[in-house]
């Protein structure tokens, strides 16, 4: 069988971080020696091969988990002393088949539980963790965060036979986590060198390897851009690829402390699919909210601007809800990504701003038009170059399509900024 011609296969599986874990774990592994196929399955399909080498994977029509058998093949050939793959399955029934039919892994780190996928996966945490939990085989080494390591986790671990490792935070990944050439988060750091620790590797060889890692198509980026027949300079920071808000909130606090931007004026750009409607709930739960734990992410944006299909109704549905977001929520009706931050900027309304202000931005009544933004940057009337120059605008919901294109256009034609 196919299979056992490959030494050690890990798999990955969980609802963020997939991508960027196994990434982690392949340089690791590649760094100490070894060769290693490695296959993400996140905002780009990537196959990795043991010099480092990436190929898109091209499909036609929906991923199947069959793809995975291309995949092992592939392993076999390339004579692999690794494979690591993130999981591909929703459905917990194709999750179980997966593991236990067509990868089989010793190890399978689970990278935590957030909400999505709810039709399929389950409404609730404990929901959730038990579909997850079908990629659980006898014998199975299952590594998880310590904060991830739920009662039902531990229950279905046990139940499955398996061996479940809480990995917590610790100085080497606190520290580790500064050095790499991207901004990533600790806990995908700390699962990767727990699993590296696993197979024998020391913590300078871990760190030789993770240090050349190749960041995944969707992780946190961030450009400069300048339009300059408007003489409008902002920031963009991708967030699409964190999905749910839980996920946006804690990339938008890692970013907003590593830049130093506390007191920019701050909008958002969240992307809705008409076929990820569970994704757009997730959203209006969230602004609808009230309560400390969630005051983070709406204290910061002094606009909200909806981009795709289902914009017209999410704002409808929050002014019928009284949100308290209300008055700062627009709809952006262009479709090119140009045009689409141009809307962005000209909708949002900074009164009273000025670099450096600790003081909260707040916002006439009025629309402020596109020409009458640059009649103030024009006039210096509420409106200073400056102040529009330091804004910055998150991209969030989700990467495929629009925010696909956005990330793809800022790569061409703005200032890539080191995160």
């Amino acid at each position: 069988m196919a299979l056992g011609k490959i030494p050690h296969r890990l798999a990955i599986t969980g609802i963020r971080g997939k991508s960027s874990i196994t990434r982690l774990i392949a340089a690791g592994l590649r760094g100490a020696g070894y060769r290693v196929m490695a296959k993400t399955t996140g905002s780009k399909p990537v196959l990795i091969y043991p010099d480092g080498q990436e190929e898109q994977i091209k499909r036609r029509g929906q991923p199947t988990i069959l793809e995975q058998k291309r995949l092992i093949r592939k392993a076999v050939r390339e004579k692999v002393d690794f494979l690591v793959t993130e999981m591909m399955s929703i459905r917990p029934e194709c999750l179980r088949v997966e593991s236990s039919h067509l990868i089989k892994p010793e190890i399978l780190v689970l990278s935590n539980i957030r909400p999505d996928h709810l039709e399929e996966l389950g409404q609730t945490e404990e929901q959730i963790a038990v579909s997850l939990s079908s990629a659980f085989l006898k014998s199975l080494k299952i590594f998880t965060p310590g904060e991830e390591a739920i009662e039902p986790v531990e229950n279905l671990a046990r139940k499955a036979c398996s061996s479940l490792f809480k990995i917590d935070k610790n100085s080497f990944s606190t520290d580790l986590v500064r050095s790499l050439p991207y901004p990533e988060f600790e806990v995908n750091v700390r699962l990767a060198i727990a699993v590296l620790k696993e197979f024998g590797l020391k913590e300078e060889e871990i760190r030789e390897g993770l240090i050349q890692v190749h960041p995944d198509y969707g992780c946190l980026r961030a450009w400069e851009k300048t339009f300059e027949g408007e003489g409008l300079t902002f920031n963009f920071v991708s967030l699409f690829a964190a999905n749910d808000p839980k996920s946006t909130e804690e990339a938008m606090k890692m970013i907003i402390k590593k830049m130093g931007w506390e007191s920019r004026p701050m909008a958002a750009v969240l992307i809705l699919r008409p076929d990820r409607g569970d994704r757009t709930r997730q959203w209006l739960d969230y602004l609808l909210e009230s309560g400390e734990k969630e005051s983070f992410i709406k204290s910061h944006w002094q606009l909200l601007a909806f981009s795709g299909p289902g914009s017209q109704a999410a704002a409808r549905y929050l002014r019928r809800k009284r949100c308290s977001l209300e008055s700062r929520v627009r709809i952006i009706k262009e479709k090119k990504p140009e045009k689409i931050l141009k809307e962005a900027i000209s909708q949002l309304k900074i009164f009273k701003a000025s670099v450096g202000s600790s003081q909260p931005f707040s916002f006439p009544p009025s629309e402020l038009s596109s020409s009458s933004l640059n009649s103030a940057l024009e006039t210096g009337d509420n409106l200073t170059r400056s102040s529009v120059g330091h804004v910055v605008i998150f991209g969030l919901g989700n990467i495929v399509g629009p925010g696909q294109e956005i990330i793809d256009y800022l790569e061409r034609t703005a200032h890539a900024l080191k995160l």
